[in-house]
C-alpha cells in the first residue's frame, strides 16, 4: 500500500459542467454538446426547482425514437430528473457502485445543492488506463 487515501470524485471530476436553461431547445443543446464534445448537459431548475441532466440517450429515446422535432422540444421536457448527485468527498469506489446500482453512466458532483462537476464512466476508464487498477483502491 502506498499510504495514499482513496481517490475522491472531486479529484477526477470535470469541473463546471455545461448547463442550459430549461427552455433551451433540444436542438440548441445538442449543438452545444457537439461543440464541447460532451455527451450530456445539465438543465438548470425550472418552475419545479429541480436540476436535471439531458444525455445523448435521452435525445435518442425521447426525441428520435418518439418522432419528435428537436427544435420544438425544450430540454426540460426530455431531461432526466430528479438529478442524482454525490458530494465531492465521495470515494471513486462508492461512485462506481452508485453508477452500477442506478444503471447510469455519469454522476453529478454537488456542493451546497449546486452542481460543481461531473464524473462519467469514460473519466473512470481513462483513470484506470493511466493509473492501473491497484492504484484506484477497488
Amino acid at each position: 500500500a502506498t499510504g495514499r487515501a482513496p481517490l475522491t470524485i472531486r479529484e477526477v471530476m470535470t469541473p463546471n459542467p455545461v448547463r442550459v436553461a430549461p427552455d433551451t431547445s433540444v436542438e440548441e443543446a445538442v449543438q452545444l454538446m457537439r461543440e464541447n464534445q460532451i455527451s450530456s448537459v445539465l438543465v438548470e431548475p425550472g418552475a419545479d426547482g429541480q436540476w436535471a441532466i439531458m444525455t445523448q440517450k435521452d435525445v435518442i429515446s425521447r426525441i428520435l425514437h418518439a418522432n419528435r422535432t428537436p427544435h420544438e422540444v425544450r430540454t426540460d421536457e426530455v431531461a432526466t430528473k430528479p438529478l442524482f448527485t454525490l458530494p465531492g468527498d465521495t470515494s471513486l469506489n462508492e461512485c462506481v457502485e452508485q453508477m452500477l446500482k442506478r444503471n447510469i453512466r455519469r454522476i453529478v458532483v454537488a456542493q451546497d445543492d449546486q452542481p460543481v462537476g461531473i464524473v462519467s464512466d469514460t473519466d473512470i476508464f481513462r483513470l484506470v488506463e493511466e493509473l492501473g487498477f491497484k492504484r484506484l483502491y477497488f
